[in-house]
């Protein structure tokens, strides 16, 4: 008696193995997921998300609640903290991108290895040290006797006054904050085809006219993220201020943390601390409308 040959593909395949083992999957399930991702969520919840909420009730509720911010706004001190620290922020912020920039513009392009060693050294060297140690690090270089006066007064142009001033400051969260757009556009310079710069070139282009009509069109949304969050974190320092600037050059931060821990009018620090928060929000929105979400977020990714 004959037997009908079962056709290949009706027979259901077995699960691929290799060397006897089942393969290991990538995908999880969406429980185990969950789950994974639950510490993460907590964490985000406890430490941002309700301290902003409590914060927010707080400058409503506490002492003359919503007269908090129309005390914000008639003192002449405060005025004065948050002018320095926008102007200040900005300053930062266009040297911070500029300078980051470049470095990572080099780091993408340069062709020694040595030289890129040197250069990701630099990057990398502000995120070994601590907070206290870069700000000393800047006022051995700016001090009345420090290196930049001795060069100064060897040139006979004599000693300046740069400690406790909001130069200094700039120069501290400047050095700080280089790293954060050195890594935030390396990234974009990575994706961004160097080809086209040689076909630009190759059409008569300059080098400079080459960079600027065709890279920075397309590095554009990455510049902008750097800059948003260069000035998001900038506008918050509080250490740099207090060690370089003084009270010469009074900061938002220390302005706050004089009303909390000098003062003890809660209600008018976390009605600062909201303002603060906001400003940090309207520059955030300001890079969406400027380069659109869907560019924005590719640029940060």
């Amino acid at each position: 008696m004959s037997q009908t040959a079962t056709p290949a593909a009706a027979v259901p395949s077995p699960p691929s193995r290799r060397g006897g083992r089942r393969r290991w999957n990538p995908t999880v399930g969406n429980v185990p997921a969950f789950l994974m991702v639950l510490p993460l969520l907590a964490l985000v919840v406890g430490l941002v998300l309700y301290p902003l909420v409590k914060l927010t009730i707080d400058s409503l509720t506490q002492d003359a609640g919503l007269g908090n911010y129309a005390d914000v706004f008639a003192s002449d001190a405060t005025r004065k903290a948050m002018v320095t620290t926008l102007l200040a922020s900005v300053v930062v912020t266009v040297i911070t991108v500029t300078v980051g920039a470049t470095l990572a513009w080099y780091l993408v392009t340069a062709r020694s290895t040595l030289v890129k060693a040197v250069l990701w050294l630099a990057v990398l060297a502000p995120f070994w040290m601590g907070t206290v140690v870069k700000n000393y690090a800047i006022i051995l270089l700016i001090a009345n006797d420090g290196v930049l006066n001795d060069v100064l007064s060897a040139l006979g142009l004599g000693r300046a006054q740069l400690l406790y001033t909001t130069g200094a400051v700039i120069m501290g969260i400047v050095y700080s904050m280089v790293p954060y757009a050195v890594f935030s556009l390396y990234g974009v310079f990575v994706g961004i085809d160097q080809s086209l710069l040689a076909a630009a070139r190759s059409m008569g282009a300059t080098r400079a006219r080459a960079l600027r009509t065709v890279l920075l069109p397309l590095a554009m949304p990455g510049i902008v993220a750097s800059a948003a969050l260069v000035f998001a974190i900038s506008i918050g320092f509080y250490v740099t201020p207090v060690l370089l600037g003084g009270g010469q050059a009074p900061f938002m931060a220390s302005v706050i943390s004089s009303n909390i821990f000098g003062y003890y009018d809660y209600g008018f620090a976390s009605a600062a601390s909201v303002l603060l928060l906001l400003v940090a929000v309207v520059v955030l929105a300001a890079a969406l409308l400027a380069v659109g979400r869907e560019r924005l977020m590719r640029a940060v990714a």
